[in-house]
């Protein structure tokens, strides 16, 4: 048997055809160099900064050579060992529009972008009042954004992105788009109606407009980890347990997992409280007694979230029982209800800012003993029944009917829900992760400046808010590139809730006046005051357009310089006392007057212990005199102070004054 070898120059060539396979193949297979690229805040139709240094960055191979060229001005980088590069452009004097920005590297084009315009760019962040667009329902100024069509308002939407750590690119793609309807009908209506003020009183200087906002976030989710922590004791312990949580929330099966936990903790809510107490003659005489209108956790203590049934009995004649007008009025109920009469449901509804208004079906409401059952339930929050003892009541609708009374004593039984399952997933509600996935990817780009609308989320920490802001806006201007200081404009929180007939210590006011200190206080700030456009049941005012046109009379007289237009409304210098009382002195007062042509309402005065009266006043030049009794000793004075006040003081362009509170002063001087 003999056998069988391979020639050596067959095994030669079977080598060599293996070995050139093999190359084919790892040519075939092997990463491409990553091609140069724009970062995210560069596309074609971007508005560039002005009258300041001019950052462009970008990615490429590590070690490429790239070349950027904003028209004829070139400037060259090295890609870092990451793959990032960074050029910075001498400062662009002439604004207007038809620049072009390329990029190449290694003398390859890649990348070319068009309509690159150079004007001001304002960062416009917050949370919902910013984010609120024109799908949300707006009154005035909604035709000018139906109307849009100006090429020299551009729009780029930093869409919503949370992370724990800082990213260097953007979560989510953006672009920068022309303001036309199609694109500013989901932009922030308060940002867009900023920009169209600022494109009216500066015609020839194109604006960008960048929107980071979200709804319902806290300051804190727009800070450094850095800032953050240099204004909140403890956070260091605080990051780790979030970080904890995430890594948990991932290893128990993430969104999905967390989704199941979800429903089961529903349907449990969903049959809390099952007893059936709706009957006319259900005995409810161990049941605690509680005031109504209130909040659950006034009645059943802080952080309760739960089911609550109330009852009540009332008693009608027998003209009112045959009424075919009868309506059920309980005001708003935090979050839902079911209601019955005499065990008859008459409504449920869901939402806890809507008025509930049920009408009572003929044959249900009897001569003499009635009862009205409801059962309510609150999932987070604050929750109850929460608006005016006035709107809680039973009318007839009919000319000369009384109506009969419902606040004051009720019964309640509460049923407490277990603790809702704690979600994992990184969102806008914890500290840094809107800064680390929203901005930090935008640093170091140039911008003229922001406006900011947000303390509806931290109404409840109004004494410390002063610090979050000045701590936000430092880092802010550490990292951004700006021409003049980077201004940072606030929206005062409007009027919302209650009108209390007595002096009432209002949260709302008291964050009201920290927005107002924080504007004139942190350098190169202001406060747009938005008292007057408030709603008593939605937190959202639908008038955008004067809060925009509010913010941009700050920027142009802050920032830009124009002379012969106030500001802003009469903003308190300090009150001193005089023979009959005190005089409280104003800057911005040129023409003080009353927006309705009568006597000044809302006016406080307080004493050492905190006892606060009504005060009378009127206007004496650019100043108010407001009368102090000879028996009550004012240390302090207060003005629009409350959650939705009643107050008119405005200045010769109906600018409005908003809420503030001083202390009374020995007399120093002329008083204004």
């Amino acid at each position: 048997m003999t056998s069988k070898t391979r020639h050596p120059d067959a095994q030669a060539l079977s080598c060599a055809i293996l070995a050139f396979a093999a190359a084919i193949s790892h040519c075939a297979f092997a990463e491409e160099p990553p091609a140069a690229a724009f970062a995210a805040p560069f596309t074609s139709h971007a508005v560039l900064q002005r009258d300041c240094s001019l950052p462009i960055w970008g990615t490429a191979a590590p070690g490429a050579e790239v070349e950027v060229a904003l028209d004829s001005q070139i400037q060259r980088a090295v890609a870092d060992e990451n793959g990032a590069w960074h050029v910075e452009f001498p400062a662009q004097r002439k604004p207007g529009l038809g620049h072009t920005l390329s990029l190449s590297s290694g003398g390859v084009p890649a990348a070319t972008l068009e309509d690159i315009a150079i004007g001001d760019v304002w960062l416009c962040s917050g949370q919902s009042n910013m984010d609120m667009n024109y799908g949300w329902g707006l009154t005035r100024g909604k035709e000018d954004m139906e109307k849009a069509d100006d090429p020299m308002m551009r729009l780029f939407d930093d869409h919503n992105a949370a992370s724990l750590e800082p990213l260097s690119a953007l979560a989510k793609p953006a672009s920068w788009t022309h303001s036309d309807f199609g694109h500013s009908k989901t932009f922030s209506a308060c940002g867009w109606f900023f920009g169209q003020a600022l494109r009216k009183a500066m015609p020839d200087v194109p604006i960008g407009l960048i929107e980071a906002s979200w709804s319902g976030s806290p300051i804190k989710t727009w800070l450094s980890k850095e800032a953050y922590c240099g204004v909140e004791p403890g956070c260091e312990p605080a990051y780790r347990a979030a970080l904890a949580n995430v890594a948990d929330y991932e290893a128990r099966g993430g969104k999905a997992e967390f989704g199941r936990r979800m429903a089961l903790w529903e349907e449990e809510c969903g049959t809390k409280g099952d007893i059936h107490a709706e009957g006319l003659d259900y005995d409810d005489g161990d049941w605690r007694e509680v005031m109504l209108p209130s909040s659950f956790e006034s009645q059943f203590g802080g952080g309760f979230d739960g089911c609550v049934w109330y009852r009540r009995e009332f008693h009608l004649t027998q003209g009112q029982a045959g009424s075919p007008a009868a309506i059920l009025l309980l005001g708003p109920i935090d979050d839902d209800d079911e209601t019955w009469v005499n065990g008859a449901p008459v409504g449920s509804t869901k939402g806890w800012t809507v008025e509930r208004q049920y009408k009572i079906p003929q044959g249900v409401l009897r001569e003499g003993r009635n009862v009205v059952a409801i059962r309510a339930k609150d999932y987070s929050g604050g929750g109850g029944l929460w608006g005016k003892p006035e709107g809680m009541a039973l009318s007839f609708g009919e000319k000369g009917a009384a109506a009969v009374p419902l606040a004051g004593k009720w019964r309640a039984s509460a049923f407490k829900f277990d603790p809702r399952p704690v979600s994992g997933e990184v969102d806008c509600w914890m500290a840094t992760a809107c800064y680390n996935a929203m901005l930090h990817p935008l640093f170091p780009m140039a911008l003229k400046g922001a406006i900011w609308y947000q303390g509806c989320t931290d109404v409840n920490m109004a004494p410390r808010y002063g610090g979050f802001f000045r701590a936000m806006v430092d880092d802010w201007r550490a990292h951004f590139t700006h021409p003049d200081g980077m201004p940072v404009y606030i929206v005062q929180l409007a009027a919302y809730l209650e009108t209390h007939n007595a002096p009432y210590d209002s949260r709302w006011a008291m964050m009201r006046w920290e927005q107002m200190k924080m504007g004139e206080n942190v350098e190169k700030s202001g406060t747009a005051v938005a008292i007057d456009i408030g709603d008593h049941t939605n937190i959202h005012p639908k008038d955008k357009k004067t809060v925009g046109e509010r913010l941009a009379r700050l920027a142009l007289v802050r920032t830009y310089g124009r002379v012969g237009m106030s500001e802003s409304g009469p903003i308190p210098v300090r009150a001193a006392k005089t023979v009959d009382g005190m005089v409280v002195s104003f800057k911005n007062a040129a023409g003080l007057a009353t927006s309705d042509g009568g006597p000044v309402k809302g006016f406080q005065i307080v004493d050492a212990a905190g006892k606060a009266v009504w005060a009378e006043a009127r206007i004496v030049g650019e100043g108010v005199a407001v009368a102090v009794p000879p028996d009550f000793s004012a240390v302090r004075v207060r003005y629009a102070w409350d959650d939705y006040p009643e107050c008119n003081l405005v200045n010769g362009e109906a600018l409005p004054a908003g809420p503030f509170e001083l202390e009374v002063q020995a007399p120093a001087g002329p008083i204004y």
